[in-house]
Protein backbone atom coordinates (compact mmCIF):
# COMPACT_ATOMS: atom_id res chain seq x y z
CA UNK A 1 0.00 0.00 0.00
CA UNK A 2 2.44 3.02 0.92
CA UNK A 3 5.57 0.25 0.24
CA UNK A 4 6.79 2.02 -3.09
CA UNK A 5 6.41 5.76 -1.47
CA UNK A 6 8.40 4.60 1.15
CA UNK A 7 11.44 3.44 -0.71
CA UNK A 8 11.70 6.49 -3.02
CA UNK A 9 14.14 9.06 -2.24
CA UNK A 10 12.88 12.23 -0.31
CA UNK A 11 11.63 14.97 -3.17
CA UNK A 12 13.71 17.94 -2.87
CA UNK A 13 11.32 21.18 -2.80
CA UNK A 14 12.21 24.38 -4.33
CA UNK A 15 11.00 27.14 -1.81
CA UNK A 16 11.95 29.65 -4.28
CA UNK A 17 8.80 28.80 -6.79
CA UNK A 18 6.16 27.80 -3.91
CA UNK A 19 3.47 30.39 -3.44
CA UNK A 20 2.90 31.98 0.67
CA UNK A 21 -0.22 32.98 -0.43
CA UNK A 22 -2.89 32.69 -0.31
CA UNK A 23 -38.79 41.82 -16.47
CA UNK A 24 -40.46 41.24 -13.77
CA UNK A 25 -42.67 38.67 -14.05
CA UNK A 26 -44.06 35.33 -11.88
CA UNK A 27 -41.07 33.30 -11.81
CA UNK A 28 -42.09 29.75 -14.03
CA UNK A 29 -40.49 26.33 -12.66
CA UNK A 30 -37.73 25.03 -14.94
CA UNK A 31 -37.92 21.20 -15.10
CA UNK A 32 -34.99 19.38 -15.97
CA UNK A 33 -35.92 15.81 -17.27
CA UNK A 34 -34.07 13.43 -14.38
CA UNK A 35 -35.27 9.78 -14.79
CA UNK A 36 -34.45 8.90 -11.22
CA UNK A 37 -32.86 11.44 -9.93
CA UNK A 38 -32.67 10.91 -6.33
CA UNK A 39 -31.41 7.35 -6.17
CA UNK A 40 -28.81 6.01 -3.64
CA UNK A 41 -25.04 7.83 -3.33
CA UNK A 42 -24.01 4.20 -4.61
CA UNK A 43 -25.09 5.08 -8.23
CA UNK A 44 -27.36 6.71 -10.66
CA UNK A 45 -30.57 3.97 -12.28
CA UNK A 46 -30.21 5.14 -15.29
CA UNK A 47 -26.54 3.85 -15.41
CA UNK A 48 -24.80 7.52 -16.28
CA UNK A 49 -21.40 8.19 -14.35
CA UNK A 50 -21.83 12.03 -13.55
CA UNK A 51 -18.38 13.59 -12.38
CA UNK A 52 -18.09 17.27 -11.18
CA UNK A 53 -14.59 18.09 -10.36
CA UNK A 54 -13.73 21.21 -8.36
CA UNK A 55 -10.24 20.82 -7.35
CA UNK A 56 -7.68 22.38 -9.78
CA UNK A 57 -10.02 24.01 -11.68
CA UNK A 58 -13.70 22.76 -13.32
CA UNK A 59 -14.47 19.92 -14.85
CA UNK A 60 -17.77 17.97 -16.06
CA UNK A 61 -17.88 14.36 -17.07
CA UNK A 62 -20.84 12.25 -18.27
CA UNK A 63 -19.47 8.92 -18.69
CA UNK A 64 -16.10 10.13 -18.86
CA UNK A 65 -16.78 12.52 -21.71
CA UNK A 66 -15.78 16.23 -20.82
CA UNK A 67 -19.24 18.27 -20.90
CA UNK A 68 -18.85 22.06 -21.77
CA UNK A 69 -21.18 23.80 -20.10
CA UNK A 70 -20.17 27.39 -20.61
CA UNK A 71 -18.81 30.00 -17.92
CA UNK A 72 -22.54 30.58 -16.12
CA UNK A 73 -23.63 26.59 -16.20
CA UNK A 74 -20.06 26.09 -14.23
CA UNK A 75 -20.55 28.94 -11.73
CA UNK A 76 -24.27 27.22 -11.15
CA UNK A 77 -23.09 23.88 -10.63
CA UNK A 78 -19.87 25.06 -8.23
CA UNK A 79 -22.65 27.34 -5.95
CA UNK A 80 -24.56 24.22 -5.51
CA UNK A 81 -21.88 22.45 -4.73
CA UNK A 82 -20.16 24.79 -2.20
CA UNK A 83 -23.35 24.68 -0.51
CA UNK A 84 -24.20 20.96 0.11
CA UNK A 85 -26.14 20.12 -3.48
CA UNK A 86 -28.86 21.68 -2.99
CA UNK A 87 -30.47 25.84 -2.79
CA UNK A 88 -33.19 27.88 -3.38
CA UNK A 89 -33.69 29.48 -6.63
CA UNK A 90 -33.46 32.47 -4.94
CA UNK A 91 -30.23 31.67 -2.82
CA UNK A 92 -28.42 30.99 -5.89
CA UNK A 93 -30.22 33.81 -7.69
CA UNK A 94 -28.67 36.37 -5.68
CA UNK A 95 -25.32 34.67 -4.75
CA UNK A 96 -24.53 34.79 -8.77
CA UNK A 97 -25.67 37.66 -9.96
CA UNK A 98 -26.06 39.99 -6.25
CA UNK A 99 -26.30 43.73 -8.25
CA UNK A 100 -29.09 43.54 -9.99
CA UNK A 101 -32.62 43.53 -8.67
CA UNK A 102 -34.31 40.14 -8.15
CA UNK A 103 -36.05 40.19 -10.89
CA UNK A 104 -33.16 40.47 -12.92
CA UNK A 105 -31.16 37.72 -10.93
CA UNK A 106 -34.10 35.02 -11.53
CA UNK A 107 -34.63 36.06 -15.17
CA UNK A 108 -30.55 35.29 -15.30
CA UNK A 109 -31.17 31.56 -13.26
CA UNK A 110 -33.99 30.64 -15.53
CA UNK A 111 -31.45 31.30 -18.92
CA UNK A 112 -28.85 29.69 -17.35
CA UNK A 113 -31.02 26.63 -16.49
CA UNK A 114 -32.15 26.24 -19.78
CA UNK A 115 -28.37 26.46 -21.42
CA UNK A 116 -27.62 23.93 -18.68
CA UNK A 117 -30.14 21.70 -19.54
CA UNK A 118 -29.34 21.80 -23.18
CA UNK A 119 -25.56 21.02 -22.41
CA UNK A 120 -26.27 18.56 -20.29
CA UNK A 121 -29.66 17.40 -19.00
CA UNK A 122 -28.82 14.84 -15.89
CA UNK A 123 -26.63 17.77 -14.04
CA UNK A 124 -29.43 19.93 -12.34
CA UNK A 125 -32.72 18.98 -10.77
CA UNK A 126 -34.62 21.89 -10.64
CA UNK A 127 -38.24 22.38 -9.09
CA UNK A 128 -40.56 25.52 -9.20
CA UNK A 129 -38.20 26.54 -5.36
CA UNK A 130 -35.30 24.56 -5.44
CA UNK A 131 -31.59 23.06 -7.15
CA UNK A 132 -30.39 19.96 -6.31
CA UNK A 133 -27.16 18.57 -8.12
CA UNK A 134 -28.71 15.09 -8.29
CA UNK A 135 -27.38 12.34 -6.05
CA UNK A 136 -25.15 9.75 -7.35
CA UNK A 137 -23.52 12.52 -8.92
CA UNK A 138 -20.01 12.07 -7.89
CA UNK A 139 -18.35 15.68 -6.56
CA UNK A 140 -14.52 15.38 -5.67
CA UNK A 141 -15.16 18.07 -3.04
CA UNK A 142 -17.40 16.16 -1.14
CA UNK A 143 -15.39 12.99 -1.26
CA UNK A 144 -11.90 15.10 -0.42
CA UNK A 145 -14.30 16.77 2.41
CA UNK A 146 -15.31 14.09 4.13
CA UNK A 147 -12.00 11.95 3.98
CA UNK A 148 -10.13 14.87 5.49
CA UNK A 149 -12.81 15.50 7.89
CA UNK A 150 -12.38 11.61 8.72
CA UNK A 151 -8.22 12.44 8.88
CA UNK A 152 -8.62 15.11 11.64
CA UNK A 153 -11.00 12.92 13.84
CA UNK A 154 -9.19 9.77 13.88
CA UNK A 155 -7.41 8.59 16.85
CA UNK A 156 -3.79 7.56 16.66
CA UNK A 157 -5.16 3.61 16.07
CA UNK A 158 -6.98 4.90 12.74
CA UNK A 159 -7.03 1.92 10.12
CA UNK A 160 -4.92 1.91 7.63
CA UNK A 161 -7.79 1.95 5.17
CA UNK A 162 -8.71 5.42 5.70
CA UNK A 163 -5.23 6.51 6.08
CA UNK A 164 -4.65 4.80 2.06
CA UNK A 165 -7.44 6.43 1.14
CA UNK A 166 -7.02 9.72 2.24
CA UNK A 167 -3.44 9.84 0.48
CA UNK A 168 -4.49 8.79 -2.75
CA UNK A 169 -7.59 11.31 -2.58
CA UNK A 170 -7.02 14.63 -4.32
CA UNK A 171 -5.43 16.74 -1.22
CA UNK A 172 -3.16 18.72 -3.90
CA UNK A 173 -5.28 20.79 -5.45
CA UNK A 174 -7.25 23.82 -4.13
CA UNK A 175 -10.98 24.72 -4.91
CA UNK A 176 -11.16 26.59 -8.42
CA UNK A 177 -7.86 28.43 -7.57
CA UNK A 178 -8.27 29.97 -10.93
CA UNK A 179 -11.92 31.90 -9.96
CA UNK A 180 -11.82 34.79 -8.10
CA UNK A 181 -15.67 35.55 -7.94
CA UNK A 182 -16.55 36.73 -4.25
CA UNK A 183 -18.99 34.43 -3.62
CA UNK A 184 -16.86 31.78 -3.60
CA UNK A 185 -13.85 33.05 -1.72
CA UNK A 186 -14.71 31.89 1.73
CA UNK A 187 -15.62 28.65 0.28
CA UNK A 188 -12.11 28.53 -0.85
CA UNK A 189 -10.60 29.51 2.33
CA UNK A 190 -12.33 27.23 4.46
CA UNK A 191 -11.54 24.26 1.77
CA UNK A 192 -7.83 25.29 1.76
CA UNK A 193 -7.08 25.40 5.67
CA UNK A 194 -9.41 22.05 5.75
CA UNK A 195 -7.05 20.65 3.60
CA UNK A 196 -3.72 21.78 4.82
CA UNK A 197 -4.75 20.95 8.27
CA UNK A 198 -5.60 16.97 7.05
CA UNK A 199 -2.22 17.06 5.21
CA UNK A 200 -0.58 17.58 8.44
CA UNK A 201 -2.46 15.12 10.30
CA UNK A 202 -2.54 12.67 7.84
CA UNK A 203 1.46 12.77 7.72
CA UNK A 204 1.63 12.02 11.28
CA UNK A 205 -0.55 9.62 11.39
CA UNK A 206 1.21 7.77 8.30
CA UNK A 207 4.65 8.26 10.39
CA UNK A 208 3.14 6.36 13.40
CA UNK A 209 1.53 3.47 11.10
CA UNK A 210 5.46 3.13 9.87
CA UNK A 211 4.64 4.48 6.06
CA UNK A 212 7.34 6.94 6.53
CA UNK A 213 7.82 7.70 2.68
CA UNK A 214 3.95 8.41 2.68
CA UNK A 215 4.40 10.49 5.67
CA UNK A 216 6.94 12.84 4.15
CA UNK A 217 5.30 13.75 0.64
CA UNK A 218 1.82 14.10 2.79
CA UNK A 219 3.98 17.04 4.53
CA UNK A 220 5.85 18.30 1.67
CA UNK A 221 2.43 19.02 -0.36
CA UNK A 222 1.70 21.26 2.58
CA UNK A 223 4.61 22.88 2.43
CA UNK A 224 3.90 23.34 -1.42
CA UNK A 225 1.05 24.70 -1.18
CA UNK A 226 1.88 27.47 1.65
CA UNK A 227 5.84 28.16 2.05
CA UNK A 228 5.84 30.06 4.87
CA UNK A 229 3.05 27.58 7.18
CA UNK A 230 5.75 27.34 10.29
CA UNK A 231 3.15 23.95 11.03
CA UNK A 232 3.45 22.14 7.65
CA UNK A 233 7.43 22.94 8.09
CA UNK A 234 7.49 21.22 11.51
CA UNK A 235 5.48 18.07 10.19
CA UNK A 236 7.91 17.82 7.16
CA UNK A 237 10.71 17.42 9.95
CA UNK A 238 9.21 14.94 11.77
CA UNK A 239 8.56 13.19 9.09
CA UNK A 240 12.01 13.19 7.89
CA UNK A 241 13.20 12.58 11.60
CA UNK A 242 10.74 9.89 12.08
CA UNK A 243 12.24 8.27 8.67
CA UNK A 244 15.73 8.34 10.66
CA UNK A 245 16.78 10.94 8.18
CA UNK A 246 18.61 13.62 10.26
CA UNK A 247 20.48 15.47 7.64
CA UNK A 248 17.27 16.23 5.31
CA UNK A 249 15.56 17.20 8.43
CA UNK A 250 18.42 19.79 8.77
CA UNK A 251 18.49 20.72 5.65
CA UNK A 252 14.57 21.61 5.21
CA UNK A 253 15.04 23.63 8.21
CA UNK A 254 17.79 25.64 7.11
CA UNK A 255 16.30 26.18 3.70
CA UNK A 256 12.86 27.17 5.78
CA UNK A 257 15.09 29.40 7.53
CA UNK A 258 16.85 30.86 5.05
CA UNK A 259 12.70 31.90 2.98
CA UNK A 260 11.91 33.49 6.77
CA UNK A 261 15.10 35.34 6.79
CA UNK A 262 14.87 36.94 3.21
CA UNK A 263 10.67 37.18 3.22
CA UNK A 264 10.11 38.61 6.43
CA UNK A 265 13.27 39.11 8.48
CA UNK A 266 12.26 36.42 11.74
CA UNK A 267 13.43 33.65 12.48
CA UNK A 268 11.81 29.91 12.52
CA UNK A 269 9.89 29.29 15.85
CA UNK A 270 12.17 27.90 18.60
CA UNK A 271 10.56 24.40 18.54
CA UNK A 272 11.54 23.75 14.99
CA UNK A 273 14.95 24.17 16.32
CA UNK A 274 14.85 22.25 19.55
CA UNK A 275 12.69 18.92 17.78
CA UNK A 276 16.06 18.58 15.63
CA UNK A 277 18.44 19.15 18.87
CA UNK A 278 16.46 16.66 20.58
CA UNK A 279 16.75 13.69 17.73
Amino acid sequence: MYGSAATQPAERVSYRALSSRPADQTERATVVALPGAFAAPAGRPDGHVIELHLLGGFRLLVDGVLVPVGATGQRLLAALACRGRQATRSQIAHTLWPDTTSARSHANLRTALYRLQRACPLAVHATAAYLQIPVGTRIDLEQTTRLATGVLGADPTVDSGLLHEAFQANLHDDLLPDWDDEWLGDHQYRYRQLRLTALEALSHQLAAAGHHGAAVQSALTAVHADSLRDSAHETVIRAYLAQGNRHQAYHHYTAYRRILRDELGLEPPTTLSQLLHAS
